[in-house]
């Protein structure tokens, strides 16, 4: 990885001058002391916020069902209550159910190799027991009834709803940004009037967003238009634009907005011998924009410095002074920097325990559900096979403790509160399909619901009974798209087919 030898600064095409407008941060030297700052509203811990990848072929398959639910607890005993699983309307695979991952800035992975495992690990620091997730039965493997494909025009991804009724989502045969107040069945094509690409976007509020588009034949050093709607993408407003270098279409950057004013862009620089991460801020909703750091091989915690040594980081904020970065690390542990000011500096945010012998580790954007607590997800590939550890914090991410570890890499995951959470994972990686497992104590243990019948999707739940899995945005195998929808927290799935409507939005 080449990183740049010093922050360039290289600034957008609005008007940068005015950081005035940007809010006073705390001092980055101080210690934290917990963030008052409004809470983040996005919930999801593997939210897409990629930039749309064209010419990708999108689509899933789904594996077969599952035998009976367990669970396992702190203390290691299983639960004997068993639960009805009624996995309804799954299709066959036509690769065996064969596994599919994601991370919120690639395509898929690489295979697990390690047969499923129950092992007990002691958490000394929180004196607290790391409850495995059970895999150790065998999985029986059935033909469900086949469930109908939603047709490839109308199909849907990166699902985001706010409610039964309103959310949005993305149409995946050209990314363009879909808006529904009529539930998941009936959506409305809802981009900006562009001609351009669309490199991403941030659901802010139900009919609040916020993206940035470039040129179809943008240069390695472009420009990147903001645009904003406040009523579903009915209209958009022209924004400030920003300058970038190191630009690539197929790398992109992830669009986090905190509210409707305060934003990041992390730009992921591939082209031209430059790559890493240039840091851009807003706030004034995308009117002015200003690079604040840049992978550097400069002192990490230096104004303006981001790590360097790692792929693909991206910055998101639970609070105006407080950030995450996370990515993936070759030949080291997952990669977590935290920033107390904005951005503008990073330091290291500790994880422990962890797997020693890394052969690739990769962290996901940790979700806020309240000012408090907060949960993050790391996939862990040792020389042993590859493992989901779970972290969770109390403290507004002052300090972060393990709360589980599962054999296999995440999948996705959701959690709609402090307690109530939905994970799917991996499963052993020789031919078993990920497996959909639900908390209710932060993820201390979990329920196994049923092997999941779907692979290559993003869970959205808005109550503990009702959700969707929707086809992942980064999904690059071949197959058709389906959308899902669950009335009993998961443990049954059925297929709904949506609807797209093509209005023309105007500026």
């Amino acid at each position: 990885m080449v990183a740049r030898e010093a922050h360039g600064g290289h600034e957008g095409t609005g008007d940068v001058a005015d950081e005035r407008a940007l809010p006073d941060l705390p001092d980055p030297t101080r210690s934290p002391q917990g963030d008052d700052d409004p809470l983040h509203p996005v919930r999801h811990f593997l939210r897409d916020r990629v930039a749309y990848q064209a010419g990708m072929a999108w689509g899933w398959a789904p594996p077969g069902a599952d035998a009976e639910p367990r669970m396992i607890g702190a203390d290691g005993e299983v639960d004997g209550n068993s639960i009805s699983v009624d996995v309804r309307g799954a299709g066959s695979s036509a690769g065996g159910g064969g596994r599919r991952r994601r991370s919120p800035v690639h395509g898929s992975r690489r295979t697990a190799l390690l047969a499923a495992l129950v092992l007990a690990v002691a958490v000394a620091a929180a004196s607290t027991t790391v409850a495995l997730l059970e895999q150790s039965h065998p999985i029986v493997r059935t033909t469900p009834p086949p469930i109908l494909p939603a047709p490839s025009a109308d199909a849907i991804g990166n699902l985001r709803m706010y409610s039964r009724s309103t959310g949005w989502a993305q149409r995946l045969t050209d990314g363009a940004i879909l808006h529904t107040t009529r539930g998941v069945q009936q959506w409305t094509v809802a981009s900006p009037p562009t001609a351009g690409q669309l490199l991403a976007v941030a659901f802010v509020a139900p009919e609040v967003a916020r993206a940035l588009t470039v040129a179809t034949a943008a240069t390695p050093q472009t420009t990147v238009q903001s645009w904003a709607t406040e009523n579903g993408g009915a209209t958009w407003s022209r924004e400030g634009s920003l300058g970038v270098q190191g630009f690539d279409a197929l790398a992109g950057g992830a669009l986090d907005f905190l509210d409707a004013e305060h934003g990041w862009f992390s730009q992921i620089e591939a082209a031209r011998g430059v790559a890493g991460t240039a840091l851009f801020r807003t706030a004034d909703g995308g009117a002015h924009w200003s690079e604040v750091a840049a992978t550097s091989d400069a002192t990490p915690g230096s104004t303006g410095v981001i790590p360097g040594g790692c792929d693909a980081l991206t910055a998101s904020f639970s609070s105006l002074s407080t950030g995450w970065m996370t990515g993936t690390c070759l030949d080291a542990p997952p990669p977590f920097y935290v920033t107390h000011d904005g951005g503008l500096s990073w330091a290291v945010a500790p994880l422990a325990p962890l797997p020693a012998g890394f052969n690739e580790g990769t962290s996901f954007p940790p979700t806020f559900t309240s000012s408090e607590t907060g949960t993050l997800l790391t996939e862990d590939d040792v020389e042993t096979g590859i493992t989901t550890s779970l972290f969770g914090t109390a403290d507004g991410g002052i300090a972060w403790v393990l709360r589980s570890t599962s054999v296999g890499a995440p999948v996705t995951a959701d959690f709609l509160s402090a307690q109530d959470g939905w994970l799917v994972s991996g499963g052993d990686g020789i031919g078993s399909s990920p497996e959909l497992y639900a908390t209710g104590n932060g993820g201390r243990s979990w329920t196994r619901l049923n092997a999941f019948p779907f692979d290559g999707l993003s869970l959205d739940f808005v109550t503990p009974d009702v959700g969707w899995a929707a086809t992942d945005l980064d999904q690059t195998e071949d197959g058709p798209p389906y959308l899902v929808q669950t009335d009993d927290g998961g443990r049954s799935w059925s297929a709904v087919l949506p609807r797209l409507a093509n209005p023309s939005p105007s500026p």
